[in-house]
């Protein structure tokens, strides 16, 4: 895994899913239908999006249940005195409005989106997006969450880093046996959903 402690690259089952609707073959269709969610006087919560993207009736790309609904709701769009994990960072604003210009961006360019989390020792909450040659990849860009520890993380993403070695990184396949400094590969833990 990534060093939790001071930085984390993954997906999570919430960006997961965000990539199997937005990079699936109805992906264009995807696009105007989230859009008519997000956008105007009937916007919805993030809360209630996640939520309808557990309820199996919704007709929504399924991809997550009501922990991973309870999870995004009460960690990431509660504010930390909430017990949330970021205070004053206008989360729910910040991703409604960075998907809403990754979407747009994405249908101009008749491109599907990945997205990745990225969090870091620093205090801001921002969204890139980067348009390729294949795809649009956006970029949820957090700081750390206070509570998450490295031990929680034992759900393996198909995400692979190639790194120094840190105290914490065993067990994990070296790559230059007996060199200094030593370099590891190891694959990307998340925490799991139930």
């Amino acid at each position: 895994m990534p060093s939790m402690p001071n930085y984390f690259l993954g997906k999570g089952s919430q960006f997961a899913m965000l990539d199997q609707q937005f990079g699936g073959a109805n992906f264009m269709n995807a696009y105007a239908a989230a859009l008519a969610r997000l956008k105007g006087p009937s916007a919805q919560p993030l809360g209630d999006l996640a939520a309808d993207h557990a309820n199996p009736a919704s007709g929504l790309v399924p991809g997550l249940n009501q922990t991973d609904v309870t999870h995004f709701s009460d960690h990431w769009l509660k504010d930390k005195s909430q017990n949330g994990w970021w205070q004053d960072k206008h989360v729910e604003d910040i991703l409604r409005l960075g998907f809403i210009e990754a979407i747009e961006q994405a249908q101009q360019a008749k491109k599907p989106i990945e997205t990745w989390w990225v969090c870091a020792n620093e205090d801001q909450f921002q969204i890139y997006i980067c348009e390729g040659e294949r795809q649009i990849t956006v970029m949820v860009f957090t700081p750390l969450p206070e509570h998450e520890r490295a031990d929680v993380m034992t759900e393996p993403e198909p995400i692979w880093v190639v790194k120094e070695h840190e105290d914490y990184d065993d067990p994990c396949d070296e790559l230059n046996p007996g060199g200094t400094p030593k370099f590891i590969k190891k694959q990307v833990m998340c925490a799991p959903g139930p």
